[in-house]
């Protein structure tokens, strides 16, 4: 059985489902008429939004109109944020199962980016090698510079000295010597 829930922002115009389709509801909107010159109350019935794919992923959103802004919004977050609650800090949407477009709410959850990517790599969903959008590209000389700087100067506690090979600690000595 599909249940609905109103999506809390946006205007308080839109619901999800459990099943994860997205409606807008009945609606009147204030709104300029340029032929008329003057301020009018135009009436919205309520539909069910197409979803459409947002990215390489299949990723799906919708685009909603509220405070006189168009903008398209992930199908997935409007689930959670109707079933769940705005995510907590530090936290993103996982699906469950790995497919991008399966949107019903047991396959989402508010988790952190480290254990999104973890199901991704359980999913086989992770980009590596050639896959991957920086294969082939050089990394910016400015880039690789402070990396560098960072590394050389960060001062290891006495507890990562002990975890590190002889070799690693006699070169990060003689870094640390250089600087």
């Amino acid at each position: 059985m599909e249940i609905w829930k109103q999506v809390p922002g946006y205007g308080n115009f839109y619901e999800a489902s459990n099943l994860g389709r997205i409606r807008s509801k009945n609606r009147t909107v204030e709104k300029f008429c340029g032929l008329h010159k003057k301020i009018v109350k135009q009436f919205y019935k309520g539909r069910l939004l197409n979803p459409s794919k947002s990215d390489k992923y299949g990723h799906m959103s919708v685009h909603i109109g509220y405070d006189k802004k168009r903008i398209s919004v992930s199908v997935h977050k409007l689930v959670l944020l109707a079933f769940v609650g705005p995510a907590p800090k530090g936290m993103e949407c996982c699906h469950n199962n790995g497919i991008a477009s399966d949107n019903r709410i047991e396959n989402l959850r508010w988790d952190t980016h480290t254990n999104n990517n973890a199901d991704r790599k359980r999913h086989g969903n992770y980009a590596t090698g050639k896959m991957h959008h920086m294969y082939g590209k050089k990394m910016p000389e400015e880039h690789k510079r402070r990396l560098v700087y960072i590394h050389q100067t960060r001062i290891r506690t006495p507890e990562e000295l002990k975890k590190r090979s002889d070799s690693q600690k006699a070169r990060w000595q003689k870094e640390r010597a250089k600087l």
